[in-house]
């Protein structure tokens, strides 16, 4: 067991909170504690910092939990910097800055701290109060923060001492960052193996008097798809280093983490800043380690006191940027849907309306920019265009469509690169998009796979049909160019075709190394300002047009399954909660024409849809609760552990308008609307009363 004997507490999940079970032995072994140390930490906030949205927490109450703790020790695990649009308008800076009013003690740089690119984050770095750790991450010179970015911090560990133990800390980056960020922001940059990155760093951290050793690292468990997980760290920690590293604090898969691993504790707090971890570490006088973690979830900490000075440094930000967010672009009737539906994310591995929407746009882009520069027979060629599902990051819902919510959607900044490709490389990149295909239900067409891919591709300008059953490599059924009816030759690798993609994707990101080598021809503008133009010009009267539902281009047929409609189950409760049973229900698909059904004994709402995903929502006019239904992804279809039925809310007053609608439709039956019928009836009135006068006047004479 290496010099310390660990005794590590799993914990349970209980009212909201992850507590360790009442162990009586380890009550007597605390006795003999020497020391007690507590280290709160956060992982993928991505900009999730208000604390305003349900379940969220906010910064402000981290740094308060702190407050209350004088001795803790506040750490972050990756993935700060980006996301939202108060992290993405500065490209990270004003985040630094609230994290150091926050009183962060350090941070490891995830992936998406180099979304920005290398100076980015290295202006960030300099900016930061607190050490940035990367230690797998070198440049030409050595490693990345060792040229003096940051005084007193070469960017690999560090140490703190609190209450009489000393805590080691480095920082490790999952070597996928060279594929899952812009390739072009990290070039000239190399990620060392994450295992003997770690343990270099243990025997440094052990010299230097360390008691305690925690690895706060961007890795994530196996559903991030990383070549080297968490579980694999911990797991790799044999021979002298056989406990010798204490706790892993992690990131990067979005998860909630609390394992133990070959003797090393394993803890993350899922993303978007909806839960902060409570590591609580002790040393006994023998010198044998203890780790215990809680998980402080929305509820737990509702009582909490925020800091003012964050609360005061994030309303300083928002001011400054909410003008600019708040602008309106235009209104959709519809969900614009992307990000993640429970635990699902559509765009990763179904076509969406939103990425429909994204694809088509950059495919305008280029046919625009053909125009311009390219020659007679260029502007013939096919255009064809594609958007990774990772890029479009949440969805627009049915109303106002502002600058902040493009922004939400497209943080990344990305430039939309045009590059000639053949048949035979848009096949070998299709095959790429549809690798995480595991096999399809051969009744209802849902997919069968339970991990999903950044990846995938929304298209525009051809359709794709995959077999997801099909062995990797041949998945792709076919390929048809928009206008053609047959399939492009999977060997062809002479006709030409325009395609336009974000330079994450054009440059490898995601794997896309086929892409990589293909000389830029063009660049056809910002992605943000491209998706805005396009979204402009597709407005009828102010509200977006062309987008209410998916328009097939991607389609999977594995097996038994032929693509059909299919039936939505949708559960309809009222305010308090309660399931709605035996009420009639006006709902709108996609908003398009009213209709009406009833729901059965359990509130269900039997809703007919053609195939594809598809929005629903109460038609009363105004409301903006829409769910998503979509049979290839299986919401609305099942529940599981992935899915749940999507519920939608009828007010007492909205089944009470319902009832005075049927009413008034009985009265006017005649077919005039409702004002019109008023009219007439005050028409009639008016002649009656001229009939009644003139016959008064006629008695008179």
């Amino acid at each position: 067991m290496g010099k310390y004997m660990k005794r590590l507490a799993v914990c349970v999940l209980a009212a909201g909170v992850m507590t360790a079970p009442f162990d009586a032995a380890a009550e007597e072994a605390d006795s003999g504690e020497e020391a007690r140390i507590v280290i709160y930490h956060t992982n993928d906030v991505h900009g999730s910092l208000e604390g305003e949205d349900e379940g969220s927490i906010g910064l402000a109450v981290v740094a308060g939990l702190k407050n209350e703790d004088p001795d803790a020790i506040l750490v972050d695990a990756g993935d700060a910097t980006q996301g939202m649009p108060v992290a993405s308008l500065t490209k990270g800076n004003d985040v630094i800055r609230l994290m150091n009013l926050a009183g962060y003690d350090l941070m490891s740089a995830g992936n998406h701290e180099f979304d920005f690119g290398t100076e980015a984050f290295l202006a960030n770095a300099e900016l930061a109060e607190f050490p940035i750790l990367a230690a797998n991450i070198y440049d030409a010179d050595g490693g990345l923060l060792m040229e003096g970015v940051q005084d007193g911090n070469e960017g690999c560990h560090t140490v703190v001492e609190r209450d009489g133990i000393t805590v080691g800390f480095f920082g490790l980056t999952t070597a996928q960052t060279a594929t899952a960020t812009n390739p072009a922001g990290i070039e000239g940059l190399t990620f060392a193996d994450e295992a003997e990155t770690a343990k270099q760093e243990i025997s440094h951290l052990k010299e230097e008097g360390a008691e305690v050793v925690i690895a706060v690292a961007h890795l994530g468990d196996e559903t991030a798809g990383a070549p080297y997980t968490s579980a694999g760290l911990a797991e790799a920690m044999t021979g002298e280093y056989a406990g010798e590293l204490d706790v892993i604090i992690d990131g990067h898969s979005h998860t909630v983490e609390n394992d133990i691993v070959n003797d090393v504790l394993i803890v993350q707090t899922g993303s978007n800043l909806n839960a902060v971890g409570k590591l609580t570490v002790s040393v006994e006088s023998d010198g044998s380690v203890h780790a215990q973690e809680e998980l402080l979830d929305a509820e737990a900490l509702s009582e909490a006191e925020p800091d003012s000075e964050v609360s005061a440094g994030l309303a300083e930000i928002q001011d400054f940027q909410n003008e600019m967010l708040s602008e309106k672009i235009g209104r959709t009737d519809t969900t614009l849907w992307a990000g993640s539906i429970g635990d699902l994310a559509p765009t990763r591995f179904v076509e969406t309306n939103y990425g429909d929407l994204a694809a088509d746009a950059y495919a305008q882009a280029g046919r625009a920019m053909l125009e311009t520069v390219g020659t007679e027979e260029e502007k013939k060629l096919p255009v064809i265009a594609a958007e990774n599902g990772g890029g479009i990051r949440e969805a627009i819902r049915n109303g106002d469509i502002t600058l902040g919510g493009l922004t939400t959607t497209f943080p990344f900044s990305n430039t939309l690169y045009m590059k000639l490709v053949t048949p035979s490389v848009l096949y070998e990149v299709m095959e790429l998009s549809g690798s995480c295909l595991e096999g399809q239900d051969k009744e209802t067409g849902m997919l069968l796979q339970t991990e999903v891919f950044g990846g995938f591709l929304q298209i525009s300008g051809f359709k794709v049909v995959f077999d997801p059953a099909a062995e990797t490599g041949n998945k792709v059924v076919s390929i048809t160019l928009d206008g053609q009816d047959e399939p492009l030759e999977r060997t062809d690798t002479t006709t030409q075709i325009m395609m336009v993609s974000n330079n994450y994707i054009m440059e490898g990101g995601n794997d896309y190394t086929m892409l990589a080598d293909i000389p830029k021809y063009a660049e056809a503008g910002g992605e943000l300002e491209t998706i805005r133009s396009y979204i402009e010009e597709h407005l009828e009267n102010g509200v977006l047009t062309g987008y209410a539902g998916t328009q097939g281009r991607i389609s999977y047929s594995g097996g038994d399954y032929e693509p059909s409609g299919y039936t939505a189950v949708i559960r309809i409760i009222d305010e308090d909660g309660e399931v709605c049973a035996g009420q009639e229900v006006r709902y709108r698909v996609d908003g398009g024409k009213e209709q009406t059904g009833t729901t059965d004994e359990d509130g269900i709402l039997k809703v007919p849809l053609s195939d594809g995903g598809h929005g629903i929502r109460v038609s009363d006019g105004e409301s903006e609760n829409e769910v998503y239904a979509d049979n290839y992804a299986g919401i609305g279809l099942v529940e599981d552990e992935y899915r749940t039925i999507p519920e939608l809310t009828v007010s007492v007053g909205e089944a009470a308008k319902q009832d005075e609608s049927e009413e008034a439709g009985v009265q006017t039956e005649s077919g005039g609307t409702d004002g019109e019928n008023n009219i007439l009836a005050g028409v009639l009135l008016l002649l009656a009363a001229a009939a009644v006068i003139t016959a008064l006047a006629k008695y008179k004479k």
